[in-house]
């Protein structure tokens, strides 16, 4: 019986270790996006004995306004020498997911992403995908944030500019009543 609880550990022991040295061929990183104005480079490196490893990069950031979101990576491939598929580019928080989307021409691949009126809140940008080149891979991209007025900052725009308009318009009516004026002539 002894034999058979010893069999039975050293079995489980033995599939977790599989599964962990299975786990640990994955790339999982993350990290806090940086801003520098209104955007920010993203991006990551693959090297050599990286072939044939899946990856999950996330890129987390924290906005307080609403705000209107874009970014796009791309990587380009190297013959077989250098090379990433990407397979999935999203933008998730706050109970929002945005799907980015891909094009692809000869050895280079873009994925774009746009979203607006997105809430205040932690986000995170993910790339995910396969190194495929035999010396790895990379990609690099950018995102960039816009807040996003306020509707009471929308209002006072536009009546501000209802404002100016009224005046410019009086102003014509006044000058072109001089003018008339001045030559002797009476406005009709």
């Amino acid at each position: 019986m002894k034999n058979v609880i010893s069999g039975v550990f050293l079995s489980v022991s033995l599939m977790l270790s599989s599964a962990a040295v299975h786990a640990s061929t994955d790339i999982n990183h993350t990290s806090t996006i940086t801003f520098n104005g209104p955007s920010s480079s993203i991006g990551a490196s693959y090297g050599a004995g990286t072939t044939g490893k899946t990856f999950t990069e996330n890129f987390t950031f924290e906005q307080g306004t609403v705000f209107n979101v874009s970014s796009a990576v791309i990587s380009i491939a190297l013959d077989s020498i250098s090379g990433l598929n990407i397979s999935s580019f999203t933008l998730s928080g706050n109970g929002v997911t945005a799907t980015g989307s891909m094009t692809s021409s000869s050895g280079l691949q873009t994925w774009t992403l746009r979203a607006s009126n997105l809430t205040s809140g932690l986000y995170t940008l993910s790339a995910i995908g396969k190194v495929t080149g035999t010396n790895g891979g990379s990609f690099g991209g950018n995102i960039s944030v816009a807040a996003v007025p306020e509707n009471s900052t929308v209002a006072m725009m536009l009546a501000g500019l209802g404002l100016v308009g009224f005046a410019a318009a009086r102003r014509r009516r006044k000058s072109a009543m001089h003018e008339t004026n001045s030559s002797g002539l009476m406005p009709a």
